[in-house]
């Protein structure tokens, strides 16, 4: 791979060098003599094999055996440099520097001094001398013969010249004089050329080629001023949003691709400037909430024909320094730089996660502009697009929290509550018995529950729901679906639900006579009276009709839960899915699999209308594009080898030799696992037009087309296996086994499954009796709830067996904390027995059998009605009672627990488990 990108860099530093190349870049200052004869030396001498092109593979690197120092590339403000790892004869480093098509260093600007050592030259040391390419004296400024003195000095790498403020004192040398800087001092010294110093090689060009500043104009005819506001014109597309930073800029991040020069020329019509890469960029946006997360905008930074020096263009002004230490790519194609804002995993192993690259200039990237005020304001659109089948103007949804446990997940409390379930097609549907509402009122009640009115993506799911499996019985009646059309949109029917952003589609079965194009502000429902029949017909909105509520069957996050009903409804087996998914080889693909794929982009809200795309959905899933799909324990695993392979050359090249490439080797496949999450968004986003219109593809397997073209690029293989699926919302109705029985297991809804309780808090109830918590567990320190803390540690709630047994726990608990109200395990009201059984959690929660052995006395509530818990208020007397859970209950109140025998051996045999593995109480 190192080699490969040396190849393409070549061609960068070719094009830099033409006209200007080492050879012909000889001073002839006196002084610079020496310079110039080394120089002259190797190259009559040299071949064009001698030479290094940018940077090499680690190895070839390792068994170069030539008279050439150690080093590696680091980046020094902006630019990047050479940096010796071991000192060396100051001819040595001249020629190290010319085998690589660089020069040794001129520090023409002060400045530099500091951006020179503003990092460490290596993890060793900080150098007090360092080797540079200056001369005593210059024309202007000649040896004083008497004194011996000058007070200036000459680079003979790029023949200027420099006044000091203070004295260069020559007498105690002669030619050839060799000047090392001096940290210490921060003064530049002759000595002698076989002195050892430490070294830094750059490149010849001064600066990159950037724009003309007065080519950056405001275009003042975008704009149009009211109440003393400037406004953008309508028709002029620059979607995006503004952020006011606290170092008084504001930053435009654009919706719109541009590629670089486009970037530029429209922030500077908006009377802006591309921003510019700053430490006050990095601290505005090197952030976990930050809005440039996963997506890549252009900067003003660019290196054209200067690979290793990049400047800010248009704020030549600015002096403010970009201190992260990585501008990724240097050594590819490309002359711009882009930037993004990584996962946290980068700020765990980066200390940050802006990550900024070299990028194609010719790329589409997005609009990004920065300047000292918000020059304009985007008119509040007045009138809804009527293309797009966003639903606005009805009411928000918003679930009712007493509905749910919000800790550590949010999840419906005992769905069974509130009616009738059917599980089917994937989705699990609940009719609200004896409830009816007006369109308004029965999606308002959905969304209480976390869950939507019915959609129908097609009339699969129409017949799917209308003829259920065996022994289901379908609902009855008619049932509002979440199907309407806009007062603003009349006649454009949309569904309006949390996960299926479309209009209705032509081929659903609608009621003989009806006819969806004359709707006129009408809401759509599903007629269920007759056996087996599905059909659709359009109502006034404020009718009364039954409530029928659906969520996709599963548990999991929003892009995985539709899976199972996507495949399922186009018969792929679930081998062919599972090898689309691994392999990303949709060359075998059957028409099942590709009606699949469109399905999932349909559920996902990435395409309407089956042909068109969302355009903020798809960059909004482009941010969550973060993770790596590089398989971390092989690369760690080949580093490894390749670690162990290079020590065995110490003795023949020398420890720092092979120390410095192996820590190379590190960097560049650590820099290629970093790096993968910024050219997935950079191609996905550059890609983004050209499939968009694939001509091939026809209405039921567009989105497939479109993937298929995505995959055209190398970068984007398997792209899907780099999306954060854990960014998107969480399912938050129960599995299908939890959604029939009166308890709960809280399966897929807890932190952690696997974790001990610690041996110092064990207790055991006499000889034999059951293992509980000696003390009770402080519920708000694991930022979980009362009903999940114990079965996160592989216990339960308590529970008694019997009457003795609740005396014998009752008693002990009283001993520990006498003022704590105990949370007992969960139970249900058995209306056929008329009796209280335990769940009994930390065994078989959907088959309880042991009936609750005291008394219970009821407050409040009727049993059967909404969350209850069992719990002992404080006092010397047992008692037990039935009370509805309370925000204090289920978050705030310590909990005792009660652990089987076989998760009790396994943590306290031999103390085998780590301690990571023991939860904190």
């Amino acid at each position: 791979m190192e080699i490969i990108k040396s190849l393409v860099f070549s061609a960068l530093l070719i094009s830099t060098a033409t006209g200007t190349t080492e050879s012909k870049r000889l001073n002839y200052w006196l002084y610079c003599r020496n310079y110039n004869l080394i120089k002259k030396n190797l190259l009559d001498s040299a071949t064009a094999s001698d030479f290094i092109i940018g940077k090499r593979d680690s190895e070839v690197e390792l068994l170069d055996n030539r008279d050439r120092a150690v080093g590696t590339f680091v980046k020094k403000g902006n630019k990047m440099l050479f940096s010796s790892l071991e000192k060396a004869r100051y001819d040595i480093a001249v020629k190290t520097c010319v085998y690589r098509n660089l020069q040794l260093l001129a520090l023409e600007r002060p400045e530099e001094i500091n951006e020179i050592y503003l990092s460490r030259i290596n993890e060793y040391e900080d150098p007090e001398f360092l080797w540079t390419s200056a001369a005593p004296c210059s024309k202007s400024d000649p040896l004083d013969a008497k004194t011996k003195s000058c007070s200036s000095v000459t680079w003979c790498s790029s023949d200027v010249a420099t006044r000091l403020d203070y004295t260069l004192y020559l007498g105690r040398f002669s030619p050839p004089y060799c000047m090392i800087y001096r940290r210490s001092s921060r003064q530049l010294e002759p000595t002698n050329c076989t002195f050892e110093a430490s070294f830094f090689c750059e490149m010849p060009c001064s600066k990159p080629k950037c724009p003309l500043t007065d080519e950056c104009i405001k275009d003042d005819s975008l704009f149009e001023v009211t109440k003393g506001k400037s406004f953008l014109k309508s028709g002029n597309k620059f979607g995006g949003k503004w952020i006011r930073s606290s170092h008084n800029v504001s930053y435009f991040l654009g919706e719109k691709q541009v590629d670089w020069n486009e970037n530029w020329k429209t922030c500077c019509s908006l009377g802006l400037k591309p921003i510019a890469l700053t430490d006050s960029l990095t601290n505005q946006f090197d952030r976990a909430d930050s809005p440039m997360q996963g997506l890549v905008y252009w900067t003003a930074m660019t290196r054209a024909d200067c690979p290793f020096e990049f400047e800010n263009c248009f704020h030549s002004n600015a002096t403010e320094p970009f201190s992260i230490p990585t501008i990724h790519g240097v050594f590819q194609e490309g002359s711009c730089v882009a930037v993004t804002v990584r996962d946290p995993s980068a700020k765990v192993y980066l200390g940050y996660r802006l990550a900024v690259k070299t990028t194609a200039c010719t790329s589409k990237l997005l609009l990004a502009c920065e300047g000292p005020v918000q020059t304009f304001r985007m008119k509040k659109k007045r009138k809804i697009n009527c293309k797009l089948p966003a639903c606005t103007g009805i009411a928000e949804c918003v679930m009712d929290d007493s509905n749910f446990l919000t800790q550590p997940f949010r999840v419906l409390l005992v769905p069974q509550r509130f009616g009738n379930w059917t599980i089917s097609c994937s989705h699990s549907f609940l009719e609200l018995p004896n409830e009816y509402g007006t369109w308004d009122e029965a999606y308002t009640r959905c969304c209480s529950l976390g869950m939507d009115l019915l959609s129908f993506q097609n009339p699969i799911k129409q017949h799917c729901l209308a003829n259920p499996p065996k022994a289901v019985k379908p609902p009855e009646g008619q049932f509002w679906t979440s199907g309407r059309d806009l007062n603003a949109c009349r006649g454009k029917l949309r569904w309006c639900t949390g996960y299926l952003n479309d209009f209705l589609k032509k081929d659903l079965i609608w009621k003989a006579g009806e006819h969806p194009d004359s709707a006129n502000n009408s809401c759509v429902y599903v007629d269920l009276s007759k056996p087996k029949m599905s059909g659709l017909a359009l109502a006034d909105c404020s009718e009364k009709k039954k409530i029928l509520c659906e969520a996709p069957a599963g548990v999991g996050y929003k892009l995985q839960v539709p899976a199972l009903f996507c495949r399922k409804i186009y018969m792929v087996k679930e081998a062919e899915a599972y090898t689309l998914w691994n392999s990303g080889d949709l060359s075998q693909a059957g028409s099942g699999a590709k009606k699949m794929v469109q399905c999932l982009a349909e559920f996902a809200g990435l395409f309407y209308s089956s042909t068109k795309i969302n355009k903020q959905i798809y960059l909004n899933m482009v941010s969550k594009i973060i993770a790596s799909t590089i398989d971390l324990q092989k690369m760690f695993a080949i580093m490894t080898n390749k670690r162990d392979w290079f020590r065995t050359y110490k003795e023949t090249y020398g420890e720092q030799k092979v120390q410095n490439m192996i820590e190379d080797m590190s960097k560049n496949t650590m820099e290629d696992f970093y790096l993968e999450p910024f050219q997935l968004g950079t191609e996905l986003i550059n890609k983004l037009d050209d499939c968009s219109a694939t001509p091939d593809s026809g209405e039921a397997t567009f989105a497939f087309g479109f993937v298929q073209c995505l995959l055209q690029s190398k970068e984007l293989q398997r792209f899907w296996k780099a999306y954060n699926y854990q960014s998107d919302l969480f399912s938050v109705i129960p599995a299908q086994d939890e959604i029939s029985s009166p308890c709960l297991k809280f399966q897929n809804y807890l932190q952690n499954t696997f974790l001990c309780i610690p041996p110092a808090i064990l207790a055991q109830i006499g000889d034999s009796g059951p293992f509980i918590s000696s003390v009770p567990i402080n519920v708000q320190k694991v930022n979980t709830s009362s009903y999940t803390a114990c079965l996160e540690r592989r216990g339960s709630l308590p529970y008694a067996e019997t009457k003795e047994m609740f005396f014998q726990l009752y008693s002990f608990f009283r001993s520990v904390a006498p003022n704590l109200t105990i949370i007992w395990d969960q139970a249900f009201f058995s209306s056929n027995d008329r009796v209280f059984a335990w769940c009994r959690s930390d065994l078989n929660p959907f088959n309880p059998s042991d009936r609750v052995p005291v008394p219970i006395a009821v407050k409040g509530a009727a049993p059967t009605k909404d969350p209850l818990m069992l719990i002992s208020l404080p006092g010397p007397k047992p008692n037990l009672r039935v009370v509805s859970a309370t925000e204090e209950l289920l978050y705030q109140t310590d909990v005792f627990c009660r652990f089987p025998q076989p998760v009790v051996t396994e943590c306290t045999a031999n103390n085998s488990m780590p301690e990571w593995a023991y939860w904190p109480y």
